[in-house]
């Protein structure tokens, strides 16, 4: 029998067996069509040749064949053993002879076999799939039945078994058949011998021998490594994307063969790869620039003429361009041709935004209460492609204005800017006014994200004495370097079930540079989601932060810690756990908390969740006491984020907080 896919291996069974067989990895996808059963039909007369047609079904690749296809195709595909000039009499008749060849015998398959491979062998076996059909008679049962061991084997093979002990019964059983199988897989075929070889320009390249031992030393199946059809597909493919992703695009394998000893359950690998030509990128050809520069996009490009072809490099510009506010759409073509590698020119085709926009949101969370805000960015002043943007923004407990401008990304990915805020904000008696001013760099490169910065800090601060008989007031200045790291590793990152965000800050300031303290502040945080079963997630998140200094009396409010809300300890107001004054709650110069979050899926987007968190801010660690918080939820997973609803108890505030949320928490 043959298989319409043209195989793309070549597997050798040195000695012959009872089902003999020729394999190709395409066996457990064509499942090896079996035939239905054979009408003969002839015009009455005497006629020597007799049309014998064969239905096979189509699975995969395969091709379908009925009684209605056309001779042509049946000769094509050699389904016509013998036909006569009389062909459309005995077409009739065979159309006549269908219906009175529904003569079906009853029977029923019982498989024995391993866990590992039964349902494999329950889905791909003819003889089970023929089950129940009205066209197998007892003749036809027997072909199926002695066809399946070769099956068996088929199937098999590309898992790494090509010696399976197959024990075949068939047996009455009322007024049917009952077919049993057994089927041990026997040994795992294991890899005896790897010969892998390179032709091509590669070997010209001065990296070649380091590049070509790399290669070997990362192949993924050594001598000794089971055999399995993916897994040798898997292999090739890694070996030849090696070569492809690193000046040779056109490289491919140009022959590999795993020769099978089922006697000795061996595998014996060969491959030659062809790396083609060298390639080098050429000139940039932009398309779609109507009122951007050109230079815009070239100061983005991480390549030059006449260097070796990194499909990396052509990534990364693709990536800085469409994260960018100034594409819609970016488009990236180079032509490869074996012939012509030298200088291939980069096509980008760009479809360019709309210059100005402008945001509008109302929101609301219960520890700053409802929300109001407004913005508006401008992506091309002075023709150069600058950003400006500028936003308003209004809380109860916080308002805040602020004005940005930013340059567009250079050939090393940096974005500077610099920026004006004002802000706002009385929490917990504290009433503070804040002007910043500063510049920095920012550079995010996969899922890191690094920043530099430099900002002078002017905060005013006003709270009431402990005696509630007089106001304190506070100006703090400070001029504030800043360096601060941040890993976004989820893998959804509206819904993440897997993964972790994390981040570090270290900022400080002297009284020799514009600055009324001396300190040094370090600041980090994770989150971790880890998944539990197909419902359920896991939630841990922690922070911990220190400022060292003498006196916290004239260190910016910003810079120290308080802690209590939605996002640190639930079952706490906003911001009010810190170091108390009265009435009021200040920074302290450390802090610490954690929490464990259980979410469990109801039903469609929504979940319940219960949490315990824990922690605090303090002066100092010795003064340090940790605050608990516990309590239920529930998360509605929105098309932009969770929405999260949650009741909490302070355990030493003795009372039950509401907390509402939109967002991954961090």
């Amino acid at each position: 029998m043959t298989c319409c896919c043209k195989p793309s291996r070549r597997y050798r069974l040195r000695k012959p067996r009872r089902h003999s067989w020729v394999y190709s990895n395409h066996a457990a996808r064509c499942r090896h069509a079996l035939p239905m059963p054979v009408y003969p039909c002839h015009d009455g007369g005497d006629m020597p040749n007799i049309v014998q047609v064969f239905v096979f079904t189509n699975y995969g690749p395969c091709n379908a064949i009925s009684v209605m296809t056309p001779l042509p195709r049946l000769a094509k595909l050699s389904l016509v053993r013998r036909f006569s000039t009389h062909f459309p009499a005995c077409l009739l008749t065979l159309f006549l002879a269908l219906p009175a060849a529904a003569t079906g015998v009853a029977y029923r398959v019982e498989i024995d076999a391993s866990s590992s491979f039964e349902k494999l062998l329950q889905e791909n076996l003819g003889i089970i799939r023929w089950r129940g059909s009205d066209y197998i008679d007892r003749e036809q049962l027997e072909r199926l039945y002695e066809a399946t061991p070769h099956e068996i084997e088929s199937l098999l093979a590309p898992l790494g078994y090509f010696n399976p002990q197959i024990t075949a019964s068939i047996t009455p059983e009322g007024t049917g058949w009952l077919v049993r199988f057994k089927v041990r897989r026997g040994n795992e075929t294991l890899i005896h011998d790897v010969d892998l070889q390179v032709e091509g320009a590669i070997r010209d390249e001065p990296d070649f021998r380091p590049r070509w031992a790399e290669l070997i030393q990362v192949w993924p199946l050594p001598i000794g490594a089971r055999f399995t059809q993916s897994d040798w597909d898997a292999a090739k493919r890694r070996g030849l994307q090696a070569l492809i992703i690193d000046r040779f695009p056109t490289a491919k394998i140009k022959d590999s063969k795993a020769e099978i000893d089922p006697d000795r359950s061996a595998a014996e690998l060969s491959a030659v790869f062809d790396s083609g030509p060298r390639f080098t990128f050429g000139p940039l050809e932009i398309n779609g620039l109507k009122r951007y520069p050109r230079k815009l996009v070239e100061r983005m490009v991480t390549f030059y003429p006449g260097e070796g072809y990194s499909q990396q490099k052509l990534l990364d510009f693709q990536s800085a361009l469409q994260n960018t506010p100034y594409f819609t759409s970016v488009f990236m073509d180079m032509p490869l041709d074996a012939n012509q590698p030298i200088d291939v020119p980069v096509r980008v085709d760009l479809v360019e935004a709309p210059p100005r926009k402008v945001d509008a949101g109302l929101g609301f969370d219960t520890d700053k209460g409802p929300r109001g805000s407004l913005g508006y960015r401008y992506t091309n002043i002075r023709g150069l492609g600058w950003i400006g943007t500028t936003g308003l923004a209004l809380q109860r407990a916080e308002q805040s204005f602020n004005l940005k401008i930013e340059l567009p990304p250079d050939k090393k990915r940096y974005i500077y800017s610099s920026a004006y805020n004002f802000e706002h904000k009385d929490v917990s008696g504290l009433d503070t006014l804040t002007h910043t001013l500063g510049i920095q760099r920012a550079r995010k490169h996969g899922d890191i994200e690094v920043t530099q910065g430099l900002q002078y800090t002017m905060e005013q601060a006003k709270y009431a004495s402990a005696d509630n008989r007089a106001e304190k007031k506070n100006l703090n200045r400070a001029l504030i370097p800043s360096q601060t790291w941040t890993r976004r590793n989820l893998d959804n990152p509206n819904d993440p079930r897997s993964g972790t965000v994390m981040s570090w800050q270290l900022s400080g300031a002297t009284r020799a540079l514009l600055s009324d303290a001396d300190f040094v502040r370090a600041y980090g945080r994770i989150a971790w989601y880890h998944p539990a079963g197909e419902r359920g997630l896991w939630l841990l998140r922690g922070e911990a932060g220190q400022v060292v200094a003498d006196d916290s009396q004239n260190v910016p409010i910003k810079s120290l810690f308080r802690t209590g809300g939605t996002n640190s300890i639930r079952g706490y107001k906003f911001e009010s756990l810190g170091v108390n004054d009265g009435t009021t709650v200040l920074g302290g110069r450390v802090v610490a908390t954690g929490s464990v979050e259980y979410q469990h899926k109801i039903v469609g987007r929504w979940r319940a969740a219960v949490f315990t968190d824990m922690g605090g801010a303090a002066q100092d660690w010795t003064d340090f006491k940790a605050y608990h918080g516990y309590g239920v939820g529930v998360r509605w997973i929105s098309p932009v984020g969770p929405l999260a609803l949650d009741v909490a108890r302070g355990v030493e505030a003795k009372r039950t907080q509401l907390h509402f949320s939109m967002g991954v928490g961090f």
